[in-house]
């Protein structure tokens, strides 16, 4: 699932017409790292932001919502539930639900790492 960085990222290298290993090569990464932050897999450092801007021509405005969506990206967790069973699934959009809306106190959230710690 692309991110918003992945999406600007990958709309900026299109539009100027680079392909994903030719921008790994140019930053210095490999192209499984690129594709994977462009997927929202792996997160890049603000150095590596700062040089995809770079290779992007990217300045002011761009380069900062370039920076800004790579922020908002550290902050998300996926998980792939496609080959759980739906008790599985429904468990895990339960407790997304319960962090995003704040229902989930710290005691719980501690007794839920401690089951989670114990396996």
């Amino acid at each position: 699932m692309l991110t918003k960085f992945g999406k600007l990222v990958r709309k900026y290298r299109i539009d100027a017409h680079m392909k994903l290993g030719e921008m790994a090569l140019s930053v210095g990464v490999s192209p499984a790292f690129l594709s994977s932050a462009e997927n929202g897999k792996k997160n890049p450092s603000a150095e590596l932001v700062d040089k995809i801007a770079d290779v992007l021509g990217l300045n002011g405005e761009a380069a900062e919502e370039l920076h800004l969506a790579s922020a908002a990206s550290r902050s998300e967790y996926r998980i792939n539930v496609a080959e759980k069973d739906e008790f599985a699934k429904e468990t895990a959009a339960m407790f997304a639900r319960s962090i995003e809306s704040s229902n989930l106190s710290r005691e719980q959230a501690e007794k839920i790492m401690k089951i989670l710690n114990s396996k």
